[in-house]
């Protein structure tokens, strides 16, 4: 056996080391897919009950902002009524001015968008594991055909085309859910960058 079959026979044996992995990895993929499509079904429902009579416009000429009571702050549905909060906590110790507000709205943003990193991820991992999951088994089903052992060679060769199929419906899902979330995430945006413009013209008022 020269050098090129060793390092032939390597890689072959580094892929079916690599076999195990990949499907339980892509089995945590399906969880997790399965996982985010429920979150997101009790948070379309959430959403919808909570903003069913809302108006943020209105509930603004309700009365001023920084100084709204928890009854009507717990009216704000989402994060705004979490970032108010924080808003009127920095407030009251005065330290809401030189950049405390930007401050706030920019982490409350940023923990918005955190919330697709997750399917986000599943868009790319589910197809490249499923295509990964199918090539390790093609290569064994190669040597059992090889082998002459017909009955291996077909059913590695559903273990492949299973992956692939996985794969793909993990990534479509998940991008399904992304499309969603964002469209969530940009209307929650927009809301607290307003809130926020208000607060920030009653503080130029004091």
């Amino acid at each position: 056996m020269n050098f090129g079959d060793i390092l032939e026979q390597g890689l072959f044996a580094l892929g079916q080391v690599l076999r195990l992995p990949v499907f339980i990895i892509l089995w945590i993929c399906v969880a997790m897919t399965i996982f985010y499509s429920g979150s997101y079904l009790v948070e379309a429902v959430r959403r919808r009950r909570e903003r069913a009579n809302f108006d943020l416009k209105r509930w603004l000429q309700d009365g001023t902002v920084l100084d709204t009571s928890a009854e009507r702050r717990a009216e704000l549905p989402g994060t705004l009524g979490r970032m108010l909060a924080s808003i009127q906590e920095l407030d009251s110790s005065q330290a809401l001015h030189h950049g405390g507000l930007e401050n706030v709205v920019a982490e409350y943003e940023e923990k918005l968008r955190h919330w697709l990193d997750g399917p986000r991820a599943l868009v790319k991992i589910g197809p490249s594991l499923g295509l990964i999951g199918t090539l390790i088994p093609m290569g064994t089903s190669l040597a059992a055909m090889a082998a002459g052992n017909l009955n291996a060679m077909a059913g590695q060769m559903v273990v492949a085309f299973t992956s692939t199929i996985i794969g793909l419906a993990t990534g479509t899902v998940a991008y399904g859910l992304v499309a969603l979330r964002q469209s969530w995430v940009s209307a929650s945006i927009r809301e607290q960058r307003y809130l926020a413009e208000v607060v920030a013209a009653e503080m130029e008022k004091r």
